[in-house]
């Protein structure tokens, strides 16, 4: 009887390749007791290297390859604010970093090899073949990102390298019950006798709306050397490790998004105080205008009068004709004008239009408006008030919600609606495939990746709350991209 192929249809009749099915059930007994083998010399190694670092190497060695590890970044090794420091920077400094003894006296030089491989020099004889087996492998391999392809909790991961592009199966008992499909990690994969393991993993989860960033360094990568390989990623250690750190620095601290208006201002919500010298019916027709209104009449009968018909208080738009970003728009609204009595305001939500109404009231009103003062308000307060406002409603509004949705009638003509807007995102340029429509982008080979980067992203998005009549069906749209 001919031996069943690796990659051959699984004979059980799952549907699956053998590899990932009958195959793994059949080596998972081997696999774990590899697993827990490489898990022990790990842990043994790592405590009689750390001795060794004592002997032979000064108390500057740590420190300076925690410099060098968080690429000169000058954060204190703490582990209440530097978790990384025993996740991912002990498993480095002794498999990974090599002393840089240029601007050492030559008597303090420290061995220039990995700490583990001076250790091998000198125990060679002392380890077992597994251990050196071990330390050889494991030095030999880089740090990397990975993307998290599938989950078995309390069981394995399956990765794919997003520099090297090769997929693994790591056996994983705590991290599989953690990380989530579509997450990116940082760490070093180690392989020995068919067993998988990750030695080193950062603690920080990257959400998958980085992938385009890493598709971004790929493609750098691969002009300068199209065929690198684990060796070059070795070489390249430093500036993988600057960019975790960098994403880290945003997922901790995330600056406010660049908030800009129709006219492609930068947010700023501005109020312009002014005292009146005449009327306010007086003040409406200088600046009637500016409302587009085809009758001054009709807009000073929008506002409220006293006993004896006089106008005392109105408020209207201040419009433009036209909008340069948006071809379609017949008009923009560029602010609202408030008269109340001898007191005028004017709201706009940018500097540029507070110089130009400015100017525009000026022109109008002469000496019949003298200004006052401009209340500015920063974005960080409009945030706190957004937020103040939505989390005071925002259990009502999710029980009418949620109420409305439930009819019948609601859901059909959601539903119609997603499926309109889906179709239509097919034929859309999507700044993240470059200005590329998702049909467009289909038909190359790095717009397939930065496609199946934006699905694996909504996928995730879809997790993470509760389902939306909006929410994608990345399913029916890798269909309609020809992607599965």
């Amino acid at each position: 009887m001919s031996k069943q192929g690796r990659n051959e249809p699984c004979p059980c009749g799952s549907g699956k390749k053998y590899k990932k099915c009958c195959l793994a059930k059949e080596a998972a007994p081997l696999s774990s007791l590899t697993r827990q083998k490489m898990r022990k010399t790990e842990g043994e190694l790592i405590h009689s290297l750390l001795k060794h670092v004592d002997k032979y190497y000064s108390e500057a060695a740590v420190g300076e390859a925690w410099e060098e590890f968080t690429v000169w970044g000058d954060l204190p090794m703490d582990l209440d604010t530097q978790p990384e420091l025993e996740t991912a920077f002990l498993p480095w400094f002794v498999f990974n970093w090599i002393p840089d003894n240029a601007e050492i006296d030559e008597a303090e030089h420290f061995p220039e090899m990995q700490v583990a491989k001076h250790y091998l020099e000198q125990k060679r004889s002392q380890l077992d073949s597994f251990q050196r087996r071990f330390i050889e492998e494991i030095c030999s391999q880089p740090y990397s990102f990975f993307l998290v392809m599938e989950v078995e909790p309390g069981k394995s991961l399956s990765l794919r390298d997003l520099f090297l592009e090769r997929e693994v199966t790591v056996h994983e008992l705590q991290a599989s019950t953690i990380v989530k499909k579509g997450s990116i990690i940082f760490t070093r994969i180690m392989t020995l006798d068919d067993c998988s393991i990750m030695v080193g993993c950062a603690p920080k989860i990257i959400p998958p709306s980085y992938l385009n960033e890493f598709i971004d360094v790929r493609a750098t990568m691969e002009k300068k050397l199209p065929e690198y390989d684990q060796h070059y990623l070795l070489e390249y250690s430093i500036e993988l490790r600057d960019i975790y750190y960098s994403i880290r620095e945003e997922l901790q601290n995330p600056s406010l998004p660049e908030l800009q208006n129709t006219d492609g201002d930068a947010i700023e919500l501005t109020k312009l105080f002014y005292k009146l010298a005449c009327k306010p019916a007086a003040a409406v027709e200088a600046l009637a205008t500016l409302s587009m209104v085809s009758s001054v009449d009709d807009l000073i009968s929008m506002g409220e009068f006293d006993e004896n018909g006089e106008l005392q208080s109105i408020d209207f738009p201040w419009l433009k004709k036209g909008n340069k970003h948006h071809a379609s728009w017949q008009n923009t609204a560029m602010g609202d004008i408030s008269i109340k009595g001898d007191k005028l305001t004017v709201s706009v939500n940018s500097r540029e239009r507070a110089e130009a109404i400015k100017r525009k009231i000026e022109r109008r009103l002469g000496k019949r408006a003298k200004f006052s003062n401009a209340v500015i308000e920063s974005s960080e307060r409009m945030f706190d008030e957004v937020a103040r406002q939505q989390n005071s409603g925002l259990e009502s509004a999710s029980q009418e919600s949620e109420a409305l949705q439930a009819l019948p009638e609601v859901q059909a003509q959601l539903k119609e609606m997603s499926e309109q807007h889906w179709n239509a995102w097919l034929d859309s340029a999507i700044p993240a495939l470059k200005d590329q429509t998702p049909r467009e982008a289909a038909k190359t080979k790095i717009g397939r990746q930065r496609l199946e980067a934006l699905l694996i992203d909504f996928e995730y998005q879809n997790t993470l709350q509760p389902a939306q009549p909006f929410a994608p069906d990345v399913d029916a749209l890798r269909k309609a991209l020809g992607l599965n």
